[in-house]
C-alpha cells in the first residue's frame, strides 16, 4: 500500500473525522453566541500561529501538555490507568520548587537537585497507588484519582500557612532566584536577545520563540524521543506494550505484573513530577501560587490529548500543540470578538466525545448483529473490562475538562486497573475494516 493511500485511510479514519465534527459543532456553537464562525476560527488561527507571539504562546502552553501526556501514557500503554497526574505533578512542582526557592548554593547545583527532588516526589505518589495494587488490590483507576485530593489540600495548606510571603497581594511563596529559574531559551534582557530584536525585528517568530520560550521545551523533546526509544527498543517498552494488550499473555511468558506495576506508576508519576516543576519554576513564572497549577487543568487536557494521539509518543507531540492552539486561539477569539474562550473546552470534549462514539460504534453494530442472529445468546455480548476502564477515564476526562472546579463523579466499578483490551487495537480494527 503506497503512502498515499495510506494518509488518505487514515483521514477516513476516527481521529481526523472526529477533529472536523468537533469544529463544525464549535462553529453551530458560535452562531448561536451570535459570531461568525469563520472569523472566529480566523482569529482563533491568527491568535495561535498568525504571529510570533501567538506561536511561542503556543509552544509554551504546549509543553506541559506534552509532558504530562508522556507520562499518562507510560502507564495507559502499559494497561494501567493513571489518573493522579495532578497530584503527581502538583507535589513534584511543590517540593521541588521549595528546593528551588529555599536552598543556599550555586544554581549548578540547586536546579539539578531541584528536578531531582521533583521526579522522586512524583514517583514516590505514583508509587503509592502501585502499592496500594498490588498489596490490597485498590485499582489503580481509583487510587490515582481520589490521591489528588489531599496532594491538592496539603498543597494549598503549606503554600497558605507556612510559605506565605506576606509582601505579596497573592498567596504565595517568596519569589524565586532569577539563577535559579529555568529561562527562556535566550533570556530577554541579554546580548543575544538584543541581537535578535535588532537583526531580525520583536516581532519576528523566530526571536517570539527564542525570547519566549523556556527551556522546557528542549526537555519535552528529550523526554518524547526517549519515550520512543523505550517503547520500540528497550525490554520494558516491549513488555509494557504487551501487558496493555494482554496482560494474561505477558504473564505466562514469565512477566510478573506486580513488578511492572511499580516500575510503570514509579516512571509515570516521576514525568508528571519533573513537568509540573517546569512549570513552577520556568520562566515567567516567579513563585509558588496557591493552586495556580491546578487552575491550569493541564493533566485533565493531557489525559485528552493521550486519549487522542492513543498513547504514542509522537501523536501525543501533535495532538498536545493541537489542544494548545485551540486554548491559545480561544482567548484571542475573546479579545477580539467578545466569544467565551470557553468554547477551547467545548471543542476539548467534543473531539473525544465523538471519538469514543466512533470507536464504539462498530461494536455497538457487531454486538446487534450477534445478538439478533443467535437470540441474544452470543458470547462477547458485553464489553471486556479493559474497554469499560477506558470508557471510564474517558469519561472522566470530559467530566473534569468541562467543569474543573467541580468534584468528579465517582467512578464506576471495576475489576481491576489492568487494561485487558487496549483503546488502539480497537481503532486499528475500525480503520482496516477488521473484526475480532
Amino acid at each position: 500500500m503506497s503512502a498515499l493511500s495510506k494518509f488518505g485511510r487514515w483521514l477516513t479514519g476516527p481521529i481526523p473525522i472526529s477533529v472536523v465534527l468537533a469544529l463544525l459543532i464549535g462553529a453551530c456553537f458560535m452562531v448561536i453566541a451570535g459570531t461568525d464562525p469563520i472569523s472566529g476560527y480566523s482569529a482563533m488561527l491568527n491568535g495561535s500561529f498568525g504571529t510570533g507571539v501567538g506561536i511561542a504562546n503556543t509552544i509554551a502552553r504546549a509543553i506541559p501538555i506534552i509532558g504530562i501526556g508522556i507520562a499518562i501514557a507510560v502507564a495507559f500503554r502499559a494497561g494501567i490507568i493513571n489518573l493522579g497526574t495532578e497530584g503527581q505533578a502538583g507535589l513534584g512542582a511543590l517540593f521541588g520548587g521549595m528546593v528551588a526557592i529555599y536552598t543556599p548554593g550555586p544554581a549548578i547545583l540547586v536546579v539539578p537537585l531541584a528536578f531531582a527532588v521533583a521526579i522522586l516526589t512524583g514517583a514516590a505518589w505514583g508509587l503509592l497507588a502501585a502499592l496500594l495494587q498490588n498489596a490490597l488490590g485498590v485499582p489503580t483507576l481509583l487510587s490515582t484519582l481520589l490521591l489528588n485530593y489531599p496532594a491538592r489540600y496539603f498543597s494549598s495548606w503549606l503554600i497558605r500557612f507556612k510559605l506565605d510571603e506576606p509582601s505579596s497581594s497573592l498567596v504565595a511563596s517568596q519569589q524565586i532566584d532569577p539563577a535559579n529559574q529555568l529561562s527562556m531559551l535566550v533570556p530577554r534582557d541579554s546580548a543575544a536577545a538584543e541581537s535578535l530584536r535588532n537583526s531580525l525585528g520583536a516581532l519576528n517568530p523566530i526571536t517570539a520563540v527564542l525570547t519566549g520560550v523556556n527551556w522546557g521545551l528542549v526537555i519535552v523533546v528529550i523526554v518524547v524521543l526517549g519515550a520512543i526509544f523505550v517503547n520500540r527498543r528497550t525490554r520494558y517498552g516491549f513488555e509494557a506494550g504487551l501487558s496493555g494488550q494482554n496482560p494474561e499473555f505477558v504473564r505466562y511468558g514469565g512477566v510478573q505484573p506486580g513488578p511492572l506495576v511499580v516500575r510503570t506508576m514509579a516512571l509515570s508519576g516521576g514525568l508528571a513530577g519533573l513537568f509540573g516543576l517546569i512549570v513552577t519554576i520556568g520562566a515567567p513564572n516567579t513563585r509558588l501560587i496557591e493552586g495556580a497549577f491546578i487552575q491550569t487543568n493541564f493533566p485533565w487536557t493531557a489525559l485528552l490529548v493521550t486519549l487522542l494521539a492513543l498513547y504514542r509518543p509522537t501523536g501525543i507531540a501533535i495532538a498536545g500543540l493541537f489542544f494548545a492552539a485551540i486554548m491559545v486561539g480561544s482567548d484571542s477569539m475573546g479579545r477580539e470578538l467578545g466569544m467565551s474562550p470557553q468554547i477551547a473546552s467545548v471543542i476539548q470534549a467534543l473531539v473525544i466525545i465523538l471519538l469514543a462514539f466512533r470507536v464504539a460504534l462498530p461494536r455497538l453494530k457487531r454486538k446487534r448483529s450477534d445478538g439478533g442472529s443467535s437470540g441474544g445468546g452470543a458470547p462477547g455480548g458485553s464489553p471486556p473490562d479493559g474497554e469499560a476502564d477506558a470508557a471510564e477515564a474517558i469519561a472522566e476526562a470530559e467530566a473534569r475538562a468541562a467543569a474543573p472546579t467541580l468534584a468528579p463523579a465517582a467512578p464506576g466499578a471495576s475489576g481491576s486497573g489492568i487494561v485487558t483490551d487496549a483503546p488502539d487495537r480497537v481503532l486499528a480494527a475500525e480503520q482496516t475494516g477488521a473484526t475480532r
